[in-house]
């Protein structure tokens, strides 16, 4: 079985097999979904929405919830697209494979050393993987070499436009209704055009990464750079940081990452959607609206794509709602692990060229390192 869950405070139940799980006060599902709709609220706003009598019991609360497997960050998106003179795309693939060849296989795409998140599927069969490059093209000759040299088979989506991410109502339906699907939606998928001729130092963009996938704290991030790299940045350098990158619109909807049920205990799930793109891009908005279900989704072209948190009793009825609606929309299925497994880290600062404000990124050494790896595996 996984890790045991720490209740809090001294609220425990039993399962069946023992273990302690964690429930819910109505207070804390309340703190939960006001700080997901809302990371700004100041501990003492949510002391009057909460009605505690002193405000040290947000911090406290605060602090267990994130123990226990509900709370990341806070974070923001990194619009990268904007930092530069050269443009960047993600680039999203979907990589198949004999499951014998697994760890082959995952070595080899570690090689290509842009990538920032791994889903690996249940099945043990595919990987999904989110690329950040300057050169579509290019990437897609290096899956090339391993699709020819027997290793797997792919598909890949480029874009560049916005993740967006719903966090859970956990006073919501636990699952998602098919209702409501295709209504009329206001978002704007695509990133605001942004100025290009802000010279960015190194400074900017550790603090991008830190803001990305670890921190917001200046003082967390002073101490990280003093424990791991020697590095003593002052308190209002960082600031300064901070406001360049805020106000130049790089660093854009704070948010935090909450977990409908502690994380090692949700149904991860990835949806790949196709259709009309109208539809589609109702259906990724509009799917698990108000439910019990944390969401991060995207559109590449007319490809959309959602991957969800929730509550393992939602995979039987989640098939059985999808097909309902085809032929409107067509979706895949792929559920990934756990959401303690997959690999996620920032962008590589190294790729960005500081001289000249451009991305560059070493194609010709990511193929080396997959010509030796492929000698050695096939060897």
């Amino acid at each position: 079985m996984g890790q045991t869950v720490k209740s809090l405070g001294n609220r425990k139940r039993k399962n069946l097999n023992g273990e302690s799980r964690m429930s819910l006060t109505e207070q804390e599902k309340k703190l939960l979904t006001l700080i997901g709709e809302d990371p700004s609220l100041s501990v003492s706003q949510l002391q009057c929405e909460l009605q505690y009598k002193r405000v040290n019991t947000v911090s406290k609360k605060m602090r267990d919830l994130r123990k226990a497997g509900y709370i990341l960050g806070p974070y923001y998106h990194i619009n990268l697209n904007a930092v530069g003179k050269n443009r960047i795309h993600n680039v999203l693939a979907e990589i198949r494979f004999d499951p014998k060849q697994y760890d082959a296989v995952f070595e080899l795409i570690t090689c290509i050393d842009c990538w920032e998140w791994i889903f690996p599927t249940i099945q043990g069969d595919t990987l999904f993987v989110v690329f950040r490059a300057n050169y579509y093209t290019y990437l897609t000759r290096l899956l090339s070499i391993l699709k020819n040299t027997g290793f797997i088979e792919y598909q890949v989506y480029s874009s560049q436009n916005r993740w967006f991410i719903q966090n859970p109502n956990f006073f919501g339906n636990v699952f998602p209704v098919n209702t409501n699907l295709f209504e009329d939606i206001t978002i704007d998928l695509t990133y605001p055009k942004r100025a290009r001729d802000i010279k960015w130092r190194f400074i900017d963009l550790k603090v991008m990464q830190y803001f990305q996938v670890k921190t917001c704290s200046i003082s967390e991030i002073q101490r990280i750079e003093k424990r791991k790299y020697g590095r003593f940045w002052r308190r209002s350098q960082i600031k300064y940081t901070i406001e360049k990158i805020i106000d130049a619109g790089i660093a854009e909807r704070k948010h935090y990452n909450i977990s409908p049920y502690p994380r090692d205990r949700c149904y991860a799930f990835l949806l790949l959607v196709e259709g009309d793109t109208a539809n589609v891009q109702k259906f990724i908005v509009n799917f698990g609206k108000g439910c019990r279900i944390y969401k991060i989704f995207t559109m590449c072209k007319d490809m959309g794509f959602v991957l969800c948190w929730t509550s393992p009793q939602v995979g039987p009825v989640l098939m059985i709602t999808l097909e309902e609606l085809y032929p409107r929309i067509e979706t895949r299925c792929l559920q990934v692990k756990s959401m303690y497994h997959p690999l996620k880290k920032s962008f590589n600062d190294e790729h960005f060229d500081f001289e000249s404000q451009r991305w560059t990124f070493p194609y010709k050494e990511y193929k080396e390192q997959l010509e030796s790896v492929i000698e050695k595996r096939k060897g």
